[in-house]
Formats: structure tokens, sequence, C-alpha cells
């Protein structure tokens, strides 16, 4: 299950011109993410309290999925990366009466878009519920039955998340990055206290009803700001405007790069349906929990990398060379083995510790502990490749190019389907979290492959020297950690919750302390990012 909160942030603050501005707006964002990925946890905690990793959390990641993909595909996400730098342009022009129209006919055609989607989403949930999943058909068809009243309403709630996404384009071509930043913990909070109140009473459908109101308060947060910068609604619909022509023309690459993406991330989920897990836990929510473990840190060290970086690689792309596009996104790579190897490292040596501090309590029981650890260290194999894709992305974007991601893409979309259906013979469940893995490696492999022709270089020696040394230094991280482990497990006893965090906390501290003293023995420079993430 994707966080609502990670689709509404902006490509970066390409409108904040100035150094001081673009360090505040990164940081702002970068507050944002981790504020909001933080609560997102607590609240992944509250549900896996009550529902665990049950057939009932996985008929709401089918009833999530679906919406989300449309969703995603026609409207949120196409607009994070679409109207934000079309409006710029447009008040950078300082015409009124055009920005009134455009902003306008973008608000209206999120509307009617959104409540023809919800429509036609309501009234397909049945024929689109079992090809999302159709191994329930057989196995559990409860499970669907119980997805499909599940997927109405968040049908219902997309419409919501998309007019939320449309608030916080329309705030930061405005240069206001504080309150979209931080309009996602509002989602979180909402969620988090409405399946506290919900969940006892209706059961899973508390957690839809509490997506669903999270989103609904996600956007009403942003509209205070959003009419004091200029928005107001009346009913116009512009469509032969030629600059909403050309946000259709820009949306159609975009809106196929999104797909990809979308239509990769729901291939596990349909394999996984097939698979019979243990009692208490059913592989489908067992395999959404362990990836959205793995997504919280490369959200949080990737993107705002990412977000720091985009606006230099944009004005370098803009130049009439590329040796300073290289130079940044080479940059942006090496600061991904730095955050990345680290964490990858501590989840080999930890997945069970960190899953059953994290999730272990309530309906959360030592089975799904035990498959959710296995998951989460088959799609660790992929920690490097899934935060190298937002700096890579991030390059092409920069010069312009949204197809050639999609063109890798679509092929990765059949290798993961394989992938999925060689290693599940093999591995089950974990086969289909290292197929996952591996095709985002091989994924980002082959762009940056191309990329580096296209720059003639990427600084490669450079590259292999940071991943060298910081493979040493996690190397040293991880031996420092299993040595706190086996010195406090007698000690606390990591069969009690309280003695399983102090044996986590523990093992982090020491072995987060003995990787920087390592990176600066060996001479690590990308020691000096930290001063990115310190910002924030």
């Amino acid at each position: 299950m994707s966080s609502g909160e990670a689709d509404l942030t902006p490509a970066g603050p390409a409108v904040a011109t100035s150094g001081g501005g673009l360090a505040r707006a990164a940081s702002l964002i970068a507050v944002g993410t981790i504020a909001s990925r933080v609560l997102g946890l607590v609240r992944d905690v509250v549900i896996a309290a009550m529902f665990g990793a049950t057939t009932a959390k996985s008929a709401f990641v089918i009833a999530y999925s679906l919406p989300f993909f449309v969703q995603r595909l026609f409207l949120g996400g196409t607009l994070s990366i679409v109207f934000i730098p079309t409006i710029t342009r447009v008040l950078m022009r300082g015409d009124a009466d055009e920005t009134e129209r455009v902003v306008t006919t973008t608000l209206n055609l999120v509307i009617v878009i959104g409540l023809v989607m919800a429509a036609l989403g309501i009234l397909a949930a049945p024929v689109l519920v079992p090809i999302a999943a159709p191994g329930y058909l057989a196995r559990n068809p409860a499970v669907l039955a119980q997805a499909i009243g599940l997927t109405r309403v968040m049908f219902v709630s997309m419409v919501f998340l998309a007019l939320s996404a449309f608030a916080t384009g329309y705030l930061n071509a405005h240069r206001q990055f504080t309150v979209p930043a931080l309009a996602p913990t509002v989602f979180n909070v909402v969620i988090i206290g409405g399946v506290l109140v919900l969940g006892p009473r209706i059961g899973v459908l508390g957690i839809a009803v509490s997506f669903l109101a999270g989103w609904l308060a996600q956007f009403v947060v942003q509209l205070p700001a959003a009419r004091t910068a200029g928005l107001r609604w009346t009913p116009r619909l512009d469509l032969e405007h030629p600059v909403v022509r050309e946000m259709g023309r820009i949306a159609v690459p975009a809106m196929l790069g999104l797909a990809v993406i979308e239509i990769n991330a729901n291939v596990d989920r349909f394999f996984a349906s097939f698979l019979r897990g243990p009692q208490g836990a059913d592989y489908v929510a067992v395999l959404d929990y362990a990836f959205q473990l793995i997504q919280a840190p490369v959200a949080i060290f990737a993107l705002s990398l990412a977000t720091a970086l985009f606006p230099t690689m944009a004005r370098h792309a803009a130049g009439s060379g590329h040796d300073q596009l290289r130079d940044t996104t080479s940059l942006g790579l090496r600061g991904v083995f730095f955050t990345m190897m680290p964490v990858m490292t501590a989840i080999f040596v930890a997945s069970r510790l960190i899953v059953r501090v994290l999730f272990q309590r309530g309906m959360f029981q030592a089975a799904a502990t035990e498959t959710v650890a296995a998951a989460l260290v088959a799609f660790a194999v992929g920690t490097v490749p899934y935060a190298a894709y937002f700096i890579v992305t991030r390059t092409y974007y920069a010069l312009h190019d949204t197809r050639t991601p999609v063109r890798v893409g679509l092929f990765m979309i059949g290798l993961n389907a394989a992938g999925d259906v060689v290693l599940m013979r093999w591995m089950g469940f974990a086969g289909i979290a290292l197929s996952t893995a591996l095709v985002a490696a091989v994924n980002v492999s082959a762009l940056v492959w191309i990329l580096r022709r296209r720059l003639h270089g990427l600084d490669g020696g450079r590259l292999v020297a940071t991943a060298g040394r910081t493979a040493v230094a996690s190397a040293a991280l991880a031996a420092a950690m299993l040595a706190t482990l086996r010195l406090l497990g007698g000690v606390a006893g990591p069969e009690h919750l309280v003695g399983a965090a102090i044996d986590l906390g523990a093992a982090l501290v020491a072995g987060g302390a003995v990787y920087l003293a390592a990176c600066a023995a060996l001479g690590v420079q990308e020691l000096s990012l930290l001063r990115v993430f310190g910002r924030a």
C-alpha cells in the first residue's frame, strides 16, 4: 500500500529561484516527508495491531491499489508532474486573466474527471477486484467480496486525494511550501484517530473510511492558504486554451510513465493472491507491510536528496554543456550509496527484530513477524536501486526526457512478472519480493547505462570508489550490530517488546556510530551530504 502523502510531493522547489529559497524549500519538503513517514509508520503500527497481516488487511490492500492506480494515472500523479511547471510559467507572464482561466479549467477538470472516475469505479468494482487478485477466487472468495465494498469507498476518497494534489501544486507554483509540506501530517493524524475509533466498531471498513476522511482533511487544510494565494472557483472549462492543450499533450507521456510504475507495483499482489500463507499471515498483506518498511528510509533520504539536487540539475541541463549535470547526477548516486548501503545492511542483520518491535502486538502475531521479516530481507536487496531511481529519473526530467524511463519500464513489467513466476516456485512469497528487488536493479542499471552514454560518462571511478568504501563501512556496521545484539541478548531479552526495543535501539546506535567513523577513516567524501539532511 502506498502512502498517499508521498504522491503529493512536488518534483522539486524549482520555482524558488534564490539559493536560500531553494535550501528553505528543500528543507521544508524534507521535514514534511520525514514527519509524514514517521506518522505513516505509526498509522501502520495501529492498523497492524488491529488487523495484523490477515485476509482483512489483504482485502484493504487490494481495495486501495485499484483506485489509487486509476487516480494516480489520470489525476494526482500526473498533476504533480505537469501542473506545477505549467502554471509556474503562466504566473511568470503576469497575466491575471490567463492565470485564472488555466487554474479554473484545471480545477474543474480535476472535479469532473474525479467524479466520473469514482462513479465508474463504484460500478466496475465487482469486475476489477477479481482481476487484481484472481488467486482468491479459488481459495478464499470472501476476501474479494470484502474488497469490493472497500474499493467503492476508496474510489470516492480518491476524488479528495486528487483535489489535495491540485491544491499542493497550486501553492507550490506560488512558492508556498509550508502548508503543502505539512498537510500530509494531518492526513496521517486523521487516519490514526479514525482507525482507533472506527476499527473496533466497523472492522476493516474503518480503515477505508479513515483514509477518505484523511484525504478530505488534507485538502481542506490547504484551502485557506490557496484562497489567500488567489484561488477562486468559477464554472469555467476552457478546453481550447493553448496552455490547457499543452498540459494535455505533456500529460500523455507522464501518464504512461506512471502506468508503468503502478502496473509493476500491482504485479506482486496479483501473484501473491495465489499463495496460501500460515494462519494469521496472508501474503498480500505481508508483502505490503514489508514494502512499506523499505520505502520509508528510501523516501526520507533519497527523496530529500533528489529534491535538493533537482533544481541544480535543471539549471545545468538548460546550459550549453552536460559536464555539470553529469557531476550533479554522480553526486546524487554517490549519496545513495552513502545513505542506503547502511540501511540495507541493518535490515539484513536485524529484520526480524525490526518487525518485532514495530508490529508484533494485538492481531499481529509471531507468524506474521516471521513472514514479513523474510519479505523485508528480499525487498532490501533492492534498497540502493529503489533510491537511485529517484536520482536517475530526476536527471531525465531535467533533460525533458520522459520517454526513456517509460520505454525501459515497459520492458520491466514483463521481466517482473516472469521473475515472480520463476522465483515464487523456488522461494514462495519471498521470491516475489526478491523479483521486485532484482528488477529494480536491472531497471536502474539500464537507465544509468543509457544516461552514461548521453552524458559521456558518470564519473564511474568515483562511483565505484564510494560503493566500495561504503560497503566496507557497512560491513563494520554489521559487525557492530551483531556484537551489540550478542552482548545485550542475555540482558534485555528480545522475547519481550521492551527488551527487543532496547536491543534494536542499541544495535542501531552502535552500528550507525561505527559506520560514520569508518566512512571518515576511509575518506568517504559524501559525509558532507549530511548537511542536506541537517538543514531539515
